[in-house]
C-alpha cells in the first residue's frame, strides 16, 4: 500500500512543476486570442499567420492533406483561412504546435510516442465523425480534445520518468490500467494533470473540462456530452488498437454515455460491426492527415 503522505508530496510537486512549465509559443497564444476575438477579420489572422514561415507550412500542408478534400491545391493562408474557418486553423495549428512541443523532449525510450499520437490524433478524427453524426455544432473543438486526452501522460513521461516507469511496470506486471496504476502510484491521475497544464496555457475553459473528465464524463459539471464522445473515441480506438497510450484496458461507458450520444444497438448490444467500420473509413480518409500532423513526409496529393 502506497504511504498517503508521500501521495499527497508527490501531488504537490508534480502540480508545482506542471505550473512552472513554459506557456505556449508566443504565436499560439496570439492566434488563439485573435481567433477568438469575433471581430478578427481574415486578413488580420493571415498576417499573423504568415509572420512564423514554419506554422505556414504546417497549416497549408494540413488543409491540403485528402482529409479535408478541397478540389484544388490551397496556396495561401488567406484562402485557406476562407477555405476551412477559423475555427478549424485554429485546430491545426494548435495541435500541430502541441505534437511539435513534445517531440524535442525524451522521455522512458520504450514508450513509443509515434503509436502514442496516433492513438490521440485517431480519438480526435473519430469524436470529430461521432460529433458530426450528433449535428454538434463545432466538432473541430471535439478533435483537439480527442488529440490531447492523454497529454498528461506525456508530462509524467517527459517530466517525472522515475513515477511513469514505475507505472507502465504496474501495467505489465499486473495488467491494470493506466488510471489504476497511477493512482496507486502518486494518487493523482494523467487527467488531472493535463487539465492542469492546459489550463496553464490558458486554452479554453470546456477543452479544459473534457480533459479532466474524459474517464468520467457523467461528473463533469458542463461538458458532458463532448467528454462523453471523447470516452467513445478512446474506446473505439483502443478495441480496434489504433497505436498505443500505455495500456490496451478498454474503458467502460457507463449507460448515461451511451445514452447521451444515441449509440447505435444491434440487439440488445452494441452495433460493433458498424462502428468497426465507421472507424476504418474516417481513418483510411484521415490517413495523410494523420502522417503530416505527426511531422512525417506523406505523398503528395494529386489534383486535377
Amino acid at each position: 500500500m502506497v504511504n498517503k503522505r508521500y501521495q499527497n508530496e508527490q501531488i504537490k510537486r508534480i502540480a508545482q512543476n506542471v505550473l512552472s512549465l513554459p506557456a505556449l509559443p508566443t504565436i499560439i497564444a496570439q492566434m488563439i486570442e485573435l481567433i477568438d476575438n469575433p471581430r478578427t477579420s481574415a486578413s488580420q489572422l493571415t498576417k499573423l499567420i504568415s509572420t512564423d514561415q514554419v506554422l505556414t507550412a504546417k497549416i497549408l500542408k494540413l488543409a491540403n492533406s485528402a482529409y479535408y478534400g478541397f478540389p484544388r491545391r490551397i496556396g495561401t493562408i488567406n484562402l485557406a483561412i476562407v477555405v476551412l474557418g477559423f475555427d478549424t486553423i485554429k485546430d491545426l495549428g494548435l495541435s500541430a504546435s502541441i505534437i511539435d512541443r513534445f517531440k524535442r523532449r525524451s522521455g522512458n525510450s520504450s514508450f513509443d510516442m509515434s503509436l502514442f499520437w496516433e492513438h490521440s490524433i485517431g480519438c480526435g478524427v473519430i469524436g470529430k465523425r461521432i460529433a458530426r453524426e450528433l449535428n454538434y455544432r463545432i466538432s473541430g473543438e471535439v478533435f483537439v480534445a480527442g488529440l490531447l486526452h492523454d497529454i498528461g501522460k506525456l508530462i509524467l513521461n517527459q517530466y517525472f520518468p522515475n513515477e511513469f516507469n514505475e507505472i507502465i511496470e504496474r501495467i505489465k506486471k499486473n495488467n491494470e490500467s493506466f488510471v489504476k496504476a497511477e493512482k496507486n502510484v502518486i494518487g493523482v491521475g494523467h487527467a488531472v494533470i493535463g487539465s492542469w497544464l492546459t489550463e496553464k496555457w490558458n486554452l479554453p475553459s470546456q477543452l479544459v473540462e473534457v480533459i479532466k473528465y474524459h474517464h468520467t464524463p457523467d461528473n463533469a459539471p458542463e461538458q458532458t456530452q463532448i467528454a462523453s464522445i471523447v470516452q467513445f473515441a478512446d474506446f473505439l480506438c483502443k478495441w480496434r488498437g489504433i497505436g498505443y497510450s500505455g495500456d490496451s484496458v478498454i474503458p467502460e461507458l457507463s449507460s448515461k454515455t451511451l445514452h447521451n450520444l444515441n449509440v447505435r444497438y444491434k440487439g440488445d448490444k452494441i452495433d460493433m460491426e458498424y462502428y468497426a467500420e465507421l472507424v476504418n473509413t474516417e481513418l483510411g480518409k484521415a490517413e495523410s492527415f494523420i502522417t503530416l500532423i505527426q511531422g512525417r513526409s506523406a505523398p503528395e496529393r494529386a489534383y486535377v
